[in-house]
């Protein structure tokens, strides 16, 4: 059999994808092939869990107009089949006068974006969160949190209800492009499709060299782990808590976390891992080495 389209990667953004596409051409034939032995088990299912607002992108970007509309979309989803999520709100905390100064400008950049946010003087953020500390923030309500395994797999479940077709524990292993179909070996057997569709995340390098198509980057994985507080800390805080962004760090900092499930996280550090073709391959352990993170000259020092 030959499938009108086959797709590689049972994330959020690969089950979307079929899901959307069955929609829209509820004729065709569509495959899933996704490696582990269930969905969602990479970064879709091993994050924080938040919807963003799109706080922080440059107005007028797709991220920020994604970022926006998805939080309604997923929202509008989440209702329609019964999934639990809770608009709890941000806070992004200023605690000095320099954080202060870069809240004003987010707060310019927010209603660039359209995004409803509020500014809080010290008096009122003590007021929403009594165990929070600051000089100022940000109330961002449209931010929320949901089990994104659970949108995943009603994603994956409405997708086989209209007529696709997926396979677990389906790692693909090879690719080659022929005139009429596209060729794709995997672990347990060859499917053929019209057009391929890669979802791959991380892995998104290794299928376009798989097809010796010539790319010229790599992708260097970079993974935050994030630490659960003690169930008696669940009520710490009633909204997630982020710090104003330093433009001199490449991620948002650590923050509390409000999980679907009522507990709390703390994170994230950070482990990245690398390849060097002929120099085997480096891993950079920071998981206790948190204060290293907040010194701008680290970054520097590893570039070089």
């Amino acid at each position: 059999m030959i499938y009108d389209y086959i797709i590689i990667g049972g994330g959020i953004i690969g089950l979307s994808t079929a899901w959307q596409l069955q929609q829209q051409q509820p004729r065709s034939s569509i495959l899933l092939l996704e490696k582990e032995s269930d969905f969602a088990l990479h970064q879709t299912g091993r994050n924080s869990g938040v919807m963003h607002a799109g706080v922080y992108y440059a107005p007028g970007s797709l991220k920020a107009h994604f970022c926006r509309e998805g939080v309604t979309a997923t929202q509008d989803f989440c209702r329609r089949h019964r999934i639990p999520y809770q608009q709890c709100g941000k806070l992004l905390v200023a605690t000095n006068s320099l954080e202060e100064e870069r809240m004003v400008a987010l707060l310019a950049r927010c209603k660039q974006n359209r995004i409803d946010a509020v500014p809080l003087t010290q008096k009122q953020l003590k007021k929403r969160e009594p165990n929070i500390s600051g000089v100022g923030a940000i109330y961002v309500k449209a931010t929320s949190i949901v089990d994104y395994q659970r949108v995943a797999q009603t994603m994956a479940n409405e997708f086989r209800s209209m007529g696709g077709h997926y396979l677990l524990k389906h790692e693909v292993i090879g690719l080659s492009e022929e005139k009429e179909q596209v060729v794709v070996n995997t672990n347990h057997g060859i499917y053929h499709g019209r057009f391929l569709i890669a979802c791959a995340g991380l892995m998104a390098d290794r299928i376009a060299r798989m097809l010796d198509l010539p790319i010229d980057f790599q992708i260097i994985p970079f993974r935050g782990e994030y630490y659960q507080l003690s169930a008696r800390l669940n009520n710490l805080t009633q909204h997630l808590i982020y710090p104003i962004p330093d433009p001199n760090l490449p991620f948002l900092g650590v923050h509390l976390t409000r999980m679907i499930d009522g507990s709390i996280t703390v994170g994230p550090n950070a482990l990245l891992g690398w390849k060097r073709e002929g120099y085997g391959q480096y891993n950079l352990d920071l998981k206790d080495s948190w204060e290293m993170l907040r010194f701008p000259g680290f970054w520097a020092n590893l570039k070089k």
